[in-house]
């Protein structure tokens, strides 16, 4: 039983996680020794603890952190990977992205896996079958696309994603644009997915983040929701580098 910790640019994760499953999650403003000691004192069994962050942390929580379980990694460019990774600049590759796809290929270690992960940004990584991470796309979430419109225009409101299903055009205003920004993202994810499958077949795409719902229903290929796959990536780090140092 290990803890995990994901802390992305709008929230961050905690979870104890065993083998391929999660056993409690909870998503946090902002993480600090106060949550942490909450999932010690609940699962006294914890072994490990690794931590990925795409901003900034205190020394104090990662000292806090190491003073109670062993080993305590901080995932970054140099941390051993049970994936092989061939990104030309690992040392700029996000550890959200990263532990996706190793999050992806535990599940299903016999598949080449697309990861979409639809949040603050858009980000399309592939793993094959045989644990090598290919690289991927990079590309402006939802809520960016719409702050975008509003920002560099004179006159376009600023807008929020739409409730209902977007028509093929919009007949107002607000509709072209909520429409426009969702069915370009839709097209631009139907689009990779073909594009991918055409080389690495059969693809298993799996999408998460916090709009990974609402996009999971208007795409038209195949996709499944699965909101822990970074944490199930961070465990198997974890697990992978725990191992090592036996």
């Amino acid at each position: 039983m290990n803890l995990v910790l994901d802390l992305g640019n709008t929230s961050g994760k905690i979870a104890v996680c065993e083998g391929n499953e999660v056993v409690e999650a909870a998503s946090y403003p902002r993480i600090s020794s106060k949550e942490i000691a909450y999932f010690h004192l609940r699962y006294p069994h914890i072994r490990g603890t690794i931590i990925s962050s795409v901003v900034n942390y205190s020394r104090e929580l990662i000292d806090y952190l190491g003073n109670l379980y062993n080993p305590c990694i901080e995932l970054n460019a140099g941390t051993p990977l049970p994936v092989i990774n061939s990104y030309k600049t690992p040392e700029t590759l996000g550890g959200d992205r990263l532990a996706a796809v190793v999050g992806a290929h535990t599940l299903y270690p016999d598949q080449p896996c697309l990861v979409i992960d639809a949040g603050t940004a858009i980000t399309f990584d592939l793993v094959t079958a045989r644990g090598e991470y290919l690289g991927g796309n990079i590309s402006p979430g939802m809520e960016v696309r719409f702050k975008a419109l509003h920002k560099f225009t004179s006159r376009l409101p600023q807008l929020e994603r739409p409730d209902e299903t977007p028509g093929l055009l919009g007949t107002k205003t607000r509709e072209a644009i909520q429409w426009g920004t969702v069915r370009g993202i839709v097209y631009e994810m139907d689009g990779c997915i073909d594009e991918i499958a055409r080389l690495h077949s059969p693809l298993q795409v799996l999408i998460t983040g916090g709009d990974a719902n609402y996009f999971a229903g208007l795409v038209k290929n195949s996709i499944f929701v699965n909101q822990n796959l970074n944490l199930i990536g961070l465990n198997r780090i974890l697990e992978h580098n725990a191992t090592q140092h036996i």
